[in-house]
């Protein structure tokens, strides 16, 4: 079990809560070290006019917990009532919990919290002459736009965040690392391993001695060219596929 083991959980700062009383209930010491930072977007004109337009779309796209929860604030805002034509999608079942919470009919991947797996939804098998909006941070994969547009759909984006690093002052990880080694580190967004990756170099720290656990076998091969060589892929991001996976291995 995870008794005494000393578990890293890098997810954004208030995303992270749940997991963290999950894992100390089965005896692991948690250290919360967010490698990444969310931070919304002002809402501009161009925003504003994406929103007022959703009932142009026929197919609507959440990316991530942080698309979902800012997403549906603002198109609350101006939708009382939900646009009816709209099939809703989300990566995951933990975005898709959040957007039933809203009173939504959502389409997820019930096993794997990626693009490919979203993608392999029945429901999306034909488009051809549907628009589609994705919510979404700044930047990002655009694999899911790119196959919608291949299979007949258009597609727009709305981004209202961005994804920075979180400020860790020189030698806090380093610090943290030889006070509380890990015995994993779970790693769930690519853009998060780099930052990680970054903070290491700079503490002087090798990514050959970091247990990595990451969520996909993308993010499997990024962590593996930046050299670190104790990495397990987990067959999800969620909170259970994630304790599911430290358990059988710790």
């Amino acid at each position: 079990m995870l008794e005494g083991k000393t578990i890293w959980v890098t997810r954004p700062e208030g995303q992270a809560d749940t997991l963290t009383g999950k894992l100390e209930q089965a005896g692991a010491r948690v250290c919360k070290l967010p490698m990444l930072a969310i931070e919304p977007l002002p809402e501009d004109a161009d925003i504003k006019a994406r929103v007022l337009d959703l009932d142009h779309y026929q197919l609507l796209f959440f990316i991530s917990t942080n698309a979902a929860g800012l997403g549906m604030d603002l198109i609350e805002n101006y939708w009382p009532q939900f646009p009816v034509q709209l099939d809703v999608f989300s990566v995951g079942p933990t975005t898709a919990s959040l957007l039933e919470s809203r009173g939504l009919k959502v389409h997820y991947p019930e096993q794997r919290m990626t693009s490919e797996a979203l993608l392999a939804l029945p429901a999306l098998a034909d488009i051809g002459g549907k628009k589609a909006l994705i919510v979404r941070g700044v930047g990002g994969r655009d694999l899911l736009a790119t196959e919608l547009k291949k299979r007949g759909g258009s597609v727009d984006y709305l981004e209202l965040y961005r994804r920075v690093c979180p400020a860790y002052a020189s030698g806090e990880i380093g610090d943290a690392y030889r006070q509380q080694r890990p015995d994993a580190v779970v790693m769930t967004s690519a853009e998060a391993l780099a930052n990680f990756k970054d903070l290491l170099d700079r503490d002087n720290l090798n990514p050959p001695d970091v247990p990595l656990y990451v969520s996909s076998g993308r993010i499997a091969e990024q962590a593996k060219q930046m050299g670190f060589v104790q990495t397990r892929t987990m067959p999800g991001a969620d909170d259970t596929a994630i304790i599911d996976s430290l358990k059988e291995s710790l």
